[in-house]
């Protein structure tokens, strides 16, 4: 299967990273997600949409990155692995060829929330996700509101309870950073997506097998 065949030039889609920094798997909260009346936040993987048709997946993933956590991607690192995460929560292990860079995920999303650019259109999106290895710690920057560092325990915590609290997996040994001008209320519960959601059904799948 060619990576091309399923995303064209004209479909949309946008990239997330796989970050991993000393024992910590690095997700993002997005500033649009602090909002006042919620109880609930959403994290993902760093990343976002690409600019617009020319701009390809890889080069999207390090302008995405750069913006989001600042010049501390030294490179893509290409997959083992390939999994396509379809719409209704199947995750298949697919064989990609001709990438130079092969991703580690690939997100079919059909169903779009309220806040994002696809809010109003009737098509899939799809998400491509890198394997990134850092040169140092990532800062949260831009339109980030904070960074989460959580390991595979937390994400089990994740799997297991479905509802944890920022505050309790603070208690249990998660890190989290946010930029200076950001408030975050810790008795939110934490909602998964993207990378982060696909991580969390690995680690279940995992935990029944």
């Amino acid at each position: 299967m060619n990576l091309a065949d399923l995303i064209k030039p004209e479909t949309p889609a946008g990239t997330a990273l796989f970050l991993w920094w000393e024992g910590y798997h690095v997700f993002s909260i997005p500033s649009r997600e602090l909002r006042p009346t919620a109880d609930r936040v959403r994290f993902f993987g760093v990343g976002g949409k690409r600019q617009d048709a020319t701009e390809s997946l890889v080069n999207c993933a390090l302008r995405e990155g750069e913006e989001e956590i600042g010049t501390v991607i030294s490179h893509l690192e290409t997959a083992t692995q390939t999994y396509f995460l379809h719409a209704n929560g199947q995750i298949e292990s697919i064989n990609l060829v001709n990438e130079a860079i092969r991703p580690r995920l690939i997100l079919e999303k059909r169903i779009h929330s309220p806040y994002g650019s696809m809010a109003h259109q009737d098509l899939p999106y799809y998400l491509v996700g890198f394997n990134a290895c850092l040169s140092g710690q990532p800062t949260p920057q831009n339109e980030i509101a904070a960074l989460l560092y959580l390991n595979d325990a937390h994400l089990s915590l994740i799997h297991q309870t479905h509802d944890p609290t920022i505050a309790d997996l603070l208690r249990q040994g998660a890190h989290l950073e946010a930029q200076a001008n950001q408030s975050i209320d810790p008795s939110m519960i934490l909602t998964p997506h993207g990378t982060a959601r696909f991580l969390i059904q690995q680690i279940g799948a995992e935990s029944a097998g």
